[in-house]
């Protein structure tokens, strides 16, 4: 895969800044099979204290403006999840997707998966101050989400707790 090298710069900016920050962050490199990507592994979240792992990557996609790249964000908060309470997994995301500042939480059974996921164009004709401050943004609103229902996905994919018990003790907000 060819790089571009205004979209490296940007990541490794990101790398540096979230590693300052509590994460323990990497760069990977391009490869001919893969996407240059920023891995980055969360402090411990929630009352379950798990970590989360954030994906960050462009997509190479064709754009209006040469300076555009699509940006995308994949957070994995739990995987093994046991397909036993699956319905109240799948009952839970769609509750706090409603609740979700950016992006959407999912769920991929195959690996027993919960996530979230998000997209957006970022315009790399902006000085890289800019483009670094709003990418930074957007994390701290993403693991602000992650944060806000870790412990309702736990709830809900380990011990198959009902959406109206986890509303009850506070894990999820009221309609």
């Amino acid at each position: 895969m060819q790089e571009n090298p205004k979209q490296k710069q940007v990541l490794s900016c990101m790398t540096d800044i979230l590693n300052q920050n509590g994460f323990r962050a990497k760069l990977m490199d391009a490869t001919e099979n893969s996407l240059l990507m920023l891995r980055a592994e969360t402090q411990r979240l929630g009352k379950v204290g798990k970590e989360a792992v954030l994906d960050a990557c462009f997509i190479p996609v064709a754009l209006p403006g040469e300076d555009e790249g699509l940006l995308q964000f994949y957070i994995t908060i739990f995987s093994d999840l046991p397909d036993l309470y699956e319905k109240v997994v799948r009952q839970t995301i769609d509750y706090c997707n409603d609740y979700c500042l950016l992006g959407s939480f999912g769920y991929f059974a195959p690996a027993g998966q919960i996530f979230l996921k998000y997209s957006f164009v970022l315009d790399g004709s902006n000085e890289l101050e800019k483009l670094v401050t709003l990418i930074a943004d957007n994390i701290s609103l993403l693991v602000a989400s992650v944060s806000r229902f870790i412990d309702a996905f736990a709830a809900a994919g380990f011990t198959g707790t009902p959406l109206e018990a986890m509303i009850d003790q506070d894990l999820l907000p009221k309609m």
